[in-house]
């Protein structure tokens, strides 16, 4: 199984009090993926960056993957390792 691709984007679809209390987390050409409560605004936005940040973090590591500063490879261990929690393949 994979993810819906994204790019995602946050809409408020509930509230409480006149503060956002429930999110939608939407596809720009799918529409709806899921509703998320008892989150604020900053934990929204994160999950619909998800796709995003993993687009990102998978094409950094094509761009520096022949570093062998040992630093710089416990990074991009642990950047892998992410990848691959992600992908649901660790």
């Amino acid at each position: 199984m994979t993810h819906t691709k994204g790019p995602w984007h946050t809409t408020v679809i509930d509230t409480i009090n006149g503060a956002p209390a429930m999110w939608a987390i939407c596809d720009i050409q799918k529409g709806f993926i899921a509703t998320v409560d008892s989150v604020n605004e900053a934990d929204a936005r994160l999950i619909a960056a998800a796709p995003t940040l993993l687009s990102a973090l998978e094409w950094a590591l094509t761009q520096i993957d022949d570093d062998l500063d040992p630093d710089h490879q416990a990074a991009l261990n642990a950047a892998r390792a992410m990848v691959s929690r992600a992908r649901g393949t660790a």
